[in-house]
């Protein structure tokens, strides 16, 4: 089963879309972070190549609002050096732009601005480490034509891991297992050819890379209140822009508890003190209805023969608001708009979360079960006579 990648979209993919070696920009906001960004400058200036040589990396630092002496270090311990190419700029804004949203969005533009329409603009953090091939293999998807963006593995630093709770430290460990197992069930059931198993689960703006007309195509970093990182992602899921989410490229970030932003990880941390048996996620009947209903839908979306009662009912949404999802001119918009419907409507009722460990457990046994040969267990979404109202909806949006 395929589907046609819009004339834009398909532009992103080729190799020929990026030049040859193209510029790529690392940005980073910051504020405050003198503790941290010396270390996290000489991890930026370690970076190795493929076949272990040194890797000039071209970093822009924006220090905003900061009461200590964050720029100043940064400057200080770039002059040590020799790979590292740094450009600082100091803003103070007004309260109302002093958030991490607008910040990250500044130093990003002023990336794109560098890098050039053919360049790659990287999303880091002031208190996150890279490791040595981070930077070569967070772009690798970007260079080969195969994704216009792609997230790196977040792991926590190993010290201030081991200095959590323990109750935070086992729903970690928990939450990163199912997260992993869960993501395997979902690509046995509903594959990505962008996005090929093994993958991980993250796009943060801690390893977050994208071309510069990507990043264009969604105009920049949204200005929301709190997880404008998540916010640019979707963005580009609405307009079919994938992201591959590599575990070769990985980075280790602080573990502190005391956030700098309303939601993030350190709230999640905070959720996690209260143990295991309290961090409830989707269980993997859950897990398998749903990549199967997304799967579905791809099917219907890409004007492949799927009835339109039967994808509704499989998504517990009304044939209207289904309808309504399936005129979308991207199957990124569509997903998103079956699942908003999804959540309003009666899929709760239907699957309930189960603790974390229980979860892991189920999503085990199912995965086994597939691999022992039972086929019939994966729901995939079996072709049907299209109904007229699919075909209607498929006339509707061909003619957008």
């Amino acid at each position: 089963m395929s589907f046609t990648l819009k004339p834009m979209v398909a532009a992103l993919f080729e190799p020929a879309a990026l030049t040859a070696v193209p510029r790529t920009i690392v940005a980073i906001p910051a504020r405050d972070e003198a503790a941290v960004i010396a270390a996290t400058l000489r991890a930026l200036g370690r970076q190795r190549t493929l076949s272990g040589e040194p890797q000039p990396v071209e970093l822009l630092l924006l220090v905003n609002n900061t009461t200590d002496a964050t720029a100043t270090l940064a400057r200080t311990e770039a002059a040590r050096l020799p790979h590292l190419r740094l450009a600082v700029r100091e803003k103070h804004w007004s309260a109302q732009r002093s958030g991490v949203a607008y910040a990250r969005r500044a130093v990003m533009d002023w990336a794109a601005e560098v890098a050039g329409a053919g360049g790659i603009v990287v999303s880091a953090d002031a208190d996150t480490r890279p490791a040595p091939d981070w930077l070569h293999e967070l772009t690798a998807p970007l260079r080969a034509g195969i994704a216009p963006a792609s997230g790196g593995r977040i792991l926590l630093e190993p010290g201030e891991l081991a200095g959590l709770p323990s109750a935070v430290r086992r729903t970690h460990l928990l939450d990163s297992g199912y997260r992993w197992w869960s993501g395997q069930l979902s690509a046995t059931l509903n594959p990505q050819p962008h996005d090929p198993w093994p993958h991980h689960w993250q796009h943060f703006g801690a390893s977050l890379a994208l071309t510069v007309p990507a990043y264009r195509a969604v105009g920049g970093v949204p200005l929301v209140d709190h997880l404008e990182d998540v916010a640019l992602v979707q963005a580009l899921q609405q307009r079919d822009l994938s992201v591959r989410h590599t575990v070769r490229a990985r980075s280790y970030t602080s573990a502190r508890r005391s956030g700098r932003v309303p939601v993030g990880l350190s709230t999640q941390l905070e959720e996690w003190s209260a143990g295991p048996e309290a961090w409830h996620v989707p269980g993997a009947a859950e897990v398998m209805a749903l990549a199967c209903a997304e799967a579905a839908l791809r099917v219907a979306w890409s004007g492949e023969p799927y009835g339109l009662t039967k994808l509704a009912q499989q998504w517990q949404i009304s044939p209207d608001d289904l309808a309504a999802a399936l005129r979308c001119p991207h199957f990124g918009k569509a997903l998103e708009q079956a699942h908003a419907a999804r959540l309003a409507g009666g899929w709760s009722q239907r699957f309930r979360p189960v603790p974390v460990q229980q979860a892991l457990q189920q999503i085990r046994l199912e995965l086994a079960l597939l691999r022992a040969g039972g086929a019939d267990r994966q729901t995939r979404p079996s072709a049907v006579l299209p109904s007229r109202s699919v075909q209607a909806v498929r006339s509707s949006r061909s003619n957008r």
